[in-house]
């Protein structure tokens, strides 16, 4: 998977993208497997996808030769809300219940759509926005609607919004970052910097690192490989393509890959409002892969 200087064919770039679907829909399976701390399994699975990534650094021709030409800023930034958004996510899980939280994070295309208007002055067609809605819509009803009241639960909610808000982040600086940085260098860079800071909130949390056994630690593996590597890297070289609010759309595939792939190897049951959320959430991923293949509309810049 290289950059190229032209758009890539639809021929090209969807099946890249269906690909990143079905590799981060592993992951709910895989961090069930593991029998280890959530906030371990985040720092292993972006630690171990950098370290794969290291070789790929060590042979990329085609990195700036100006060694300052790279954005650091922007791209540490990334890493930071890539480590933010599973710390605060991981933390809501444990506050609220997983529908409430699956369903507040999945918000993250609306921050996307309104701060890549503001910051990259990329606004998004009314049908993208449509899209977005479908999309949230079958979330919703694929976790249930599960909401309840209380000090408790209302703090585990609005960690899965910061949860939301770090992954937009993310988004709108690897769309920024991505421009001009080859992909190599960006993942690099960004998952070895959420690793980093997963690491630090590991110990100063003390949360054990080790002492894990052969299964767990063969799934920690597996987790950096396919939902971090494939997945997460198939949708960062879309956001080269793609604005940052489509590839936040497009990763609301997960529940609909994760449901169909509990269904195939835990033989989990799909009851009737499951199915319409899926239905839904198909029905929002083909809008937004529509809405994503038209031109992007320019937010008019203010005039002195």
């Amino acid at each position: 998977m290289t950059d190229t200087q032209k758009p890539p064919s639809p021929r090209t770039l969807w099946p890249i993208v269906f690909i990143g679907i079905l590799a981060i829909s592993s992951a709910s399976i895989l961090i069930r497997l593991a029998d280890a701390p959530s906030l371990a399994i985040a720092a292993y699975r972006v630690t171990l996808a950098a370290l794969c990534v290291t070789p790929w650094i060590i042979g990329e021709r085609s990195a700036p030769p100006d060694k300052t030409a790279i954005p650091w800023g922007p791209l540490f930034l990334s890493g930071l809300f890539l480590a933010l958004h599973f710390a605060f996510w991981i933390e809501s899980l444990k506050r609220t219940t997983v529908a409430s939280s699956v369903t507040l994070v999945s918000s993250s295309p609306v921050f996307t759509a309104i701060f890549s208007s503001l910051f990259l002055k990329e606004r998004p067609r009314p049908l993208m926005g449509a899209a977005i809605g479908v999309c949230i819509a079958g979330t919703a009803c694929v976790a249930g609607l599960d909401f309840r009241i209380g000090a408790h639960y209302l703090m585990g909610d609005f960690l899965a919004l910061l949860g939301a808000l770090m992954a937009s982040g993310y988004f709108l600086a690897g769309r920024y970052v991505r421009r001009t940085l080859p992909l190599p260098t960006y993942i690099f860079w960004t998952y070895g910097t959420a690793g980093g800071v997963l690491i630090a909130f590991c110990m100063l949390s003390r949360t054990p690192l080790h002492g894990f056994s052969i299964k767990t630690s063969a799934i920690l593996v597996l987790l950096a490989l396919v939902p971090q590597l494939i997945g997460h890297t198939s949708f960062n070289w879309a956001l080269k393509h793609l604005s940052a609010t489509a590839v936040a759309a497009l990763t609301l595939g997960e529940p609909l890959g994760a449901t169909a792939l509990a269904f195939l190897l835990l033989k989990e049951t799909v009851t009737l409002p499951k199915a319409l959320g899926l239905g839904l959430l198909a029905a929002g991923i083909a809008l937004s892969a529509w809405a994503s293949s038209l031109p992007l509309e320019r937010s008019p810049s203010r005039q002195a």
